[in-house]
């Protein structure tokens, strides 16, 4: 084992680097988890606006469905914008002006990205249908995987399994750091929507919340993993890393 491997990750390293990125790019980052996390929040905005607590009715499993067919569209969004995420820590670690979204949507892996995202899903579904702890547990070993895939260019499968490797003997700091900022993402998005009613103004507000949040969780699983692969002494360079962000088109 070497150095690098006995290393821990720091909360406030990473944290500072978070507020960094984010402060640099945050007019890239609102405007893009706005677009590409839309159909989450009409979602979000339809299910508080009707309160739906028991399926008795037709329109009651009309409503149920309409939702999960919003997110499954989803997918399609987190899928993205986790890839949108990691560009924004590699270029500011290399310092280096974010390419164009056109080039970085282009190069984005979508396909694996979604199925990825998708046995991501499924995984901490089950999870939760256990009790809430096997789900966090899934999620703190497995959570990193979208980012290692943009990073890496990895398939599906390699991605979970570098995940798991990179996360085993240091689950707890990853858990406090990336789980911490997901769980404290939701909450925020949700605590902003408690005041408003209306499916129209209740999916108003879930997207101007989840602009301003979501770059806290997208952010925080990029720096996890790109810490983990240098505690590892596995990282390239900051310049290796960004001359890679848009060579590879799927």
């Amino acid at each position: 084992m070497t150095a690098d491997d006995k290393g821990k990750l720091s909360l406030p390293e990473v944290a500072g680097e978070m507020w960094a990125v984010y402060r640099q790019h945050w007019t890239f980052l609102v405007p893009a988890a706005i677009v590409v996390l839309l159909p989450q929040s009409i979602a979000d905005g339809f299910l508080e606006g009707f309160h739906v607590e028991h399926l008795r009715t037709v329109a009651d499993f009309a409503t149920v469905g309409a939702a999960l067919l919003t997110a499954a569209v989803n997918l399609f969004g987190q899928a993205v914008y986790a890839g949108l995420a990691a560009a924004a820590v590699i270029e500011w670690r290399a310092g280096r002006p974010l390419p164009p979204l056109s080039d970085l949507i282009r190069a984005m892996p979508l396909k694996r990205l979604i199925v990825l995202d998708i046995v991501i899903t499924v995984l901490a579904a089950i999870g939760f249908v256990l009790l809430i702890v096997p789900a966090l547990i899934v999620l703190t070993y497995i959570g990193i995987s979208p980012a290692l895939m943009k990073i890496e260019h990895l398939g599906v499968q390699e991605s979970l399994s570098r995940s798991i490797r990179l996360v085993r003997g240091r689950a707890r700091q990853v858990f406090v750091i990336a789980i911490g900022a997901i769980v404290i993402t939701e909450l925020a998005v949700q605590l902003v929507a408690i005041p408003f009613t209306g499916v129209a103004v209740l999916s108003v507000v879930n997207l101007l919340a989840e602009g301003i949040f979501q770059p806290i969780e997208g952010l925080a699983i990029a720096l996890v993993a790109i810490h983990l692969l240098e505690l590892h002494g596995q990282a390239p360079a900051p310049d290796a890393m960004a001359r890679a962000l848009v060579g590879e088109h799927e």
